[in-house]
């Protein structure tokens, strides 16, 4: 965790800037691909449909470690500003997102599905409220810049939901129509991919935010659910507000003396809940043994003096205690955990 934007891996933990990281949570947007989406689509993107899926769940399940219910919906949104200066013209000519923000993906049995929503659809007005416009959000920025304006006008369905059911008024194919969303109660699953080439992923404004980088390393959803369980889980704990108040610093700083054990006391705490919380949701989260060990073999280079999160036997002696924790060594622990049902993505 690195201030207000969370570096999850050690390799970033101390010497990235805070401007790069923002940088990569930003540009979430990708290349606008021009062929049409059938009716009824779950997803504009596989890879966004893919960690949106198990965000849902991860937050679908873990409702017991949220003191603070969170209204979930298996949404996920797209928008404007996301996209390069460049991309934006075409952004908008294919998703119709300078209309309103669009679906991104919409994850199966969820709220969203059961509403009717599909990928593709854009959002107007949540309850009668006018969403801002995307344009004006997106003028003379770059997404970095617009990146606080996105994640408001989120903030405002998100509120709209905690109150109950909302009813939203869609463009689809190019005529307006309301459908009622009634979500339920989770844990905090804010998830979001970003087009980087940074192995990463860290939880910032209360996301948990992967790269397509670190995506494309992982061998199985059982790791991308360890991964997400760790981001998600410093969202729950409030990590990034607690580090803040303790005037841990940003940069090179934060590896030194009470500042490097701070970081340290909230990865272990994240990577203990982290576990918990993909485990609930079905997942194999003895993956994290083998996945830390590639990891930690081909990216980790951090410097002992500057280690701000654990090492790789630390991390194997935590990851050992929670399965025993959960009733198992885990070499047995697919057969113990709960079953929620797979799908087809299980392995990559």
């Amino acid at each position: 965790m690195a201030g207000p934007i969370t570096a999850f891996f050690a390799i970033l933990a101390a010497a990235s800037a805070p401007s790069a990281l923002a940088s990569a949570a930003a540009a979430s947007g990708a290349p606008v691909a021009a062929a049409p989406l059938p009716a009824g689509a779950s997803f504009v993107r596989e890879q966004d449909y893919r960690v949106a899926r198990i965000g849902y769940r991860i937050g679908l399940s873990g409702g017991a470690h949220c003191p603070d219910p969170y209204p979930l919906t298996g949404l996920l949104l797209h928008h404007l500003a996301e996209y390069s200066q460049s991309d934006r013209p075409a952004a908008a000519e294919h998703y119709s997102l300078d209309r309103g923000p669009a679906i991104l993906a919409v994850v199966e049995e969820s709220p969203a599905a059961r509403a009717g929503l599909a990928a593709g659809d854009v959002v107007l007005a949540v309850n009668g409220r006018p969403l801002p416009s995307p344009v004006a959000m997106a003028q003379g920025r770059d997404n970095e810049e617009a990146r606080p304006a996105i994640e408001a006008t989120e903030a405002q369905l998100e509120a709209e939901l905690r109150r109950g059911p909302a009813d939203l008024r869609l463009l689809r194919n190019g005529e307006e129509l309301t459908l009622r969303l009634d979500p339920v109660d989770g844990c905090p699953a804010r998830v979001r991919l970003a087009r980087s080439s940074q192995v990463n992923a860290f939880a910032h404004n209360g996301y948990a935010i992967m790269t397509t980088a670190l995506l494309a390393f992982l061998e199985s959803d059982d790791e991308l659910a360890v991964v997400l369980g760790h981001e998600i889980a410093h969202n729950i704990l409030r990590h990034p507000a607690m580090l803040d108040a303790q005037g841990v610093p940003d940069g090179i700083l934060r590896g030194f003396g009470r500042n490097a054990s701070r970081v340290r006391a909230t990865e272990e705490a994240a990577d203990r809940l982290g576990i918990r919380l993909a485990w609930a949701a079905g997942y194999d989260v003895s993956a994290a043994i083998p996945y830390w060990r590639r990891y930690y073999a081909k990216y980790d280079t951090m410097p002992q003096l500057f280690r701000t999160h654990p090492s790789l036997r630390a991390r194997e002696r935590l990851i050992v205690e929670v399965l025993t924790e959960l009733g198992s060594s885990g070499s047995d622990l697919g057969s113990k955990r709960p079953e929620l049902g797979e799908g087809a993505l299980r392995k990559r």
